[in-house]
């Protein structure tokens, strides 16, 4: 006989799975929009694009430019990341992520990155490439969820939302 706590615990542990898969998620969009923040093109292609908080951004200040879109994430991005480089590249643990925030800020690949720092790519993409992004993740949806002018919170629905979008 299954109990009502065990039905609990099951979609607890269910809802948790989800929830890190849409986190992953979120570090997957991030990462890949920090990879071509040189090419506002592929950024205004970008499915971040679509957020309330991006698209009233590239509407209120970024309406006269080409690719607003890409524009605005382009900029929101570039402060998500110069806010967690200040405030957390003095912390030991964390200062090798800001580091490599930095150079991913001057054009270096994770390849040139791993030769500035003397380790392999592979230990400089599995380590700090990925705390990196999750640092600047977890920065970009406090922007976008707390942003002045949008009421906008992501939750899990909010993915499936933007995936359906795309296709």
């Amino acid at each position: 006989m299954v109990t009502n706590a065990a039905l609990n615990k099951k979609e607890c542990h269910r809802s948790r799975r989800r929830s890190q898969y849409d986190h992953l998620e979120w570090e997957n969009r991030v990462g890949h929009a920090l990879k071509n923040l040189g090419d506002r093109s592929i950024l205004n292609q970008s499915q971040l694009t679509r957020l309330d908080y991006i698209e009233r951004l590239a509407v209120e200040k970024y309406a006269g430019h080409t690719l607003p879109r890409g524009l605005a994430l382009h900029d929101t991005l570039l402060t998500c990341v110069k806010k967690v480089a200040s405030e957390l590249g003095n912390e030991p643990g964390l200062a090798r992520a800001c580091q490599y925030l930095h150079l991913l800020l001057e054009g270096l690949s994770c390849s040139e990155i791993s030769r500035r720092f003397g380790l392999s790519r592979e230990h400089v993409s599995r380590i700090y490439r990925r705390k990196a992004i999750e640092l600047v993740t977890e920065e970009f949806l406090s922007t976008v969820r707390n942003g002045k002018q949008t009421s906008w919170v992501p939750r899990a629905s909010d993915y499936t939302k933007l995936m359906s979008r795309s296709r």
